[in-house]
């Protein structure tokens, strides 16, 4: 059944690329809009430098990262999401394939952003489809 769970949840992962990462700490929170790669069930975020995220990561690694299935508005339609909590590092060489935006100059990539691993703790999926309240859990 643990498996299962796992690949459901890595299935979700791997059906999107978008996420939003937030961190919270004595000074408040904060949160930004990333885009990530799957390895596993760890996580590899672009994170704009410009964001208070990428400052406040230095001081709190203890992040979560939020995945929304593609929601339309004005839909009716049950939501599903994905909860990832984890710690997060800083990749030292990242591979900037596949995170970049269109037409992002990989030559400026390490100037304008932060690659961070997120290595999972605890996630949680939420599928409404499912019934109210109908939630999967995997401890990591």
């Amino acid at each position: 059944m643990l498996n299962v769970v796992r690949e459901r949840m890595r299935a979700h992962l791997l059906a999107h690329a978008v996420g939003v990462l937030s961190i919270s700490g004595g000074q408040g929170s904060w949160a930004t809009a990333v885009r990530y790669r799957v390895a596993g069930l760890e996580l590899d975020c672009l994170v704009p430098r410009w964001a208070d995220v990428a400052y406040h990561l230095e001081k709190n690694p203890s992040v979560m990262v939020v995945v929304l299935a593609s929601a339309l508005p004005n839909s009716r339609k049950p939501l599903c999401w994905l909860e990832y909590r984890g710690t997060a590092r800083p990749v030292r060489a990242p591979d900037w394939s596949g995170l970049l935006p269109n037409g992002a100059n990989e030559s400026l990539a390490g100037e304008l952003y932060l690659v961070v691993r997120v290595s999972p703790k605890r996630l949680d999926l939420v599928d409404e489809s499912r019934g109210w309240g109908a939630r999967e859990t995997l401890d990591a």
